[in-house]
């Protein structure tokens, strides 16, 4: 609980995080860097905004980073303080934003190989209508950020993959895919490779984070 089976349908309190039962063993993969992971989630109806992310809170840490499909931004995230809250960081727009008040429906996919991380988006054509999760929609052509930040963050090996959501409301989130191959092939993003692109970002419970 809060949520079970395959697919979120609703969500009952804001800042609700889903994890996936399925876990990222960067170990394993770095004995085969040929190989990658790659997980897609589609979105069928949105109520607010939703984010994927890679975290390391099973072995302790407490770092993450997150993908935003609606503002194109990756975050790398790190709590550093418990109570009150307090989180901080840094953040870079790799794709364009929506345009303001559309909400991200289509897919959304993560992609792990050589140590390097991507992350991908499919927008809905005519998402945000009230088509939400109409059979045969269309979907717009694939964007990946690039390879864009190695697994320096992460405390151990096993990595957990996470839907966040910020508001309440109605949703049709569900995994469609678990495989070796993204699809389109990712390069690396030459912003992403220089510290100097990415933001400062400070969040805690008085200052919500905001990018």
């Amino acid at each position: 609980p809060p949520f079970n089976g395959s697919q979120i349908a609703h969500v009952d309190s804001p800042d609700e995080v889903a994890y996936c039962r399925c876990r990222l063993r960067s170990d394993i993969l770095a004995k085969n860097p040929d190989i990658g992971v790659y997980v897609e989630v589609e979105v069928r109806a949105n109520a607010d905004n939703l984010s994927l992310a890679v975290v390391d809170f099973e072995n302790g840490g407490r770092s993450s980073v997150t993908f935003s499909p609606e503002t194109g931004a990756v975050l790398r995230e790190r709590k550093v303080r418990e109570s009150p809250r307090a989180i901080e960081g840094t953040y870079i727009h790799l794709l364009p934003p929506a345009p303001q008040g559309r909400r991200f429906e289509g897919a959304m996919g993560l992609y792990l190989q050589g140590g390097q991380l991507a992350f991908f988006r499919q927008w809905r054509s005519g998402s945000g209508s009230e088509d939400a999760g109409a059979e045969g929609a269309k979907f717009q052509k694939w964007e990946t950020t690039g390879f864009c930040t190695d697994l320096r963050w992460a405390q151990g090996p096993r990595l957990s993959l996470c839907l966040a959501f910020r508001d309440t409301g109605a949703y049709q989130a569900l995994i469609t895919q678990v495989n070796n191959t993204p699809p389109i092939q990712p390069s690396p993003s030459a912003d992403a490779y220089k510290e100097s692109k990415w933001s400062l970002l400070y969040g805690d419970d008085d200052h919500p984070l905001a990018i």
